[in-house]
């Protein structure tokens, strides 16, 4: 059968020849034959022509051919599958045809990402890692996060980011990094509980899964309340670890997350001891003006809020670390504009991990063996 030769042929994409042709090909004839109700009755020749298709669909000048009527027919082929392999050779080809933003379009037309998350929900991990795949490459787009969330997407995906298969651990916190892009999402990520298994696949020996789970950690640690989840959950290790992987984009969002989870402490501290220092500079200041108000003793109702009294001094820094940390003004507390924090620290964090990235990459340069790393506890 020539479309078994076919299939059989280009199946490996390292070594498929079609792959490697520069021609275009005519994938309206294969949308017809999917279109046939009598070869969608056929199992043997559906299977057949999803893969096909799936060859086809590698290149750029043939998925731009699939259109609304090639989503719909291939929707519809996928509507109550008449087996898994059915199901697993039509996400497939869905991952590899939404890499186009059109053909993302013309897919959110269609059931076609409802039906794509009850395949995550299938037994057969085939079926799972090819639908999470497939709503990897939906979610790329602005418009296919925004679906994905609202049909319920995360709850399932934050299912399998726990599956023993790597394939579908791979894709499944590949589609929930995609997602986390949008801040809305975020809440629901936390809430279905994904962060602590996020956090734990940053120690995966396979680096598309724990860079990928650094880049969701980057994005969700931009809300407050997940950011303390995660930083309870001493991320910053294994994060820090990444830093020196020999992949970029891991490197990348590694310390972008770290950034996120460190940073803000760092401005904080910078603001207070700022603020300590200003503190310290008035009461000086007010002390070298009213020599005399040293020499008073303290009022036997308590301490002077006014800074005035022998230990006005120590008082006025007490009182200003309350008021930092409970957020509240203190009464008769002096109040000047201060100016902005310079966040030096954030930036030296950055310097310092930029450095770290660099030094990876000078290595790579030099040796053709990774670092050897001592395991994250």
């Amino acid at each position: 059968m020539a479309l078994k030769s076919f299939a059989d042929a280009n199946e490996n994409p390292a070594t498929s020849p079609n792959l490697h042709s520069t021609e275009e090909d005519r994938v309206g004839v294969f949308v017809h034959m999917l279109q046939n109700g009598i070869v969608r009755t056929d199992a043997m020749w559906l299977v057949l022509l999803l893969r096909s298709l799936k060859v086809l669909s590698r290149k750029q000048v043939n998925r731009l051919q699939f259109g609304d009527a090639g989503l719909r027919a291939l929707v519809s082929a996928l509507a109550n599958p008449l087996n898994a392999k059915v199901a697993a050779e039509g996400a497939n080809v869905l991952l590899n045809v939404c890499y186009e933003v059109e053909n993302v379009h013309a897919l959110l037309k269609t059931p076609g990402v409802q039906q794509l998350l009850l395949f995550l929900t299938e037994d057969d991990e085939d079926v799972q890692a090819n639908a999470a795949g497939a709503i990897q490459s939906i979610c790329f787009q602005e418009e296919g996060r925004k679906h994905v969330h609202d049909k319920g997407g995360i709850a399932s995906l934050s299912v399998l980011l726990g599956s023993r298969n790597p394939k579908v651990a791979t894709r499944a916190v590949g589609a929930v990094h995609n997602l986390s892009s949008d801040a809305g999402v975020i809440r629901d990520i936390r809430a279905h509980g994904a962060i602590p298994t996020l956090v734990s696949l940053l120690r995966s020996d396979r680096l598309a899964v724990s860079g990928s789970a650094a880049g969701a950690l980057q994005n969700v640690s931009r809300e407050v309340a997940s950011r303390l989840i995660i930083r309870e959950l001493d991320a910053v290790p294994p994060l820090a670890r990444l830093l020196s992987a020999p992949d970029v984009q891991a490197q990348v969002c590694a310390s972008g997350a770290l950034l996120n989870i460190v940073g803000p402490d760092l401005d904080r501290r910078e603001a207070q001891r700022a603020q300590a220092r200003a503190a310290a500079s008035r009461l000086r200041a007010s002390q070298q003006r009213s020599p005399r108000a040293s020499l008073a003793p303290p009022s036997p109702s308590g301490p002077d809020k006014g800074g005035g009294g022998g230990s006005g001094r120590g008082q006025g820094l007490g009182l200003l670390g309350l008021q930092e940390e409970e957020g509240e003004d203190e009464e008769g507390m002096l109040s000047v504009a201060l100016p902005p924090p310079s966040h030096s620290q954030r930036r030296g964090l950055g310097r310092l991990m930029a450095l770290c990235m660099a030094t990876a990459a000078i290595y790579d340069s030099v040796f053709e063996a990774p670092p050897p790393l001592e395991e994250v506890p």
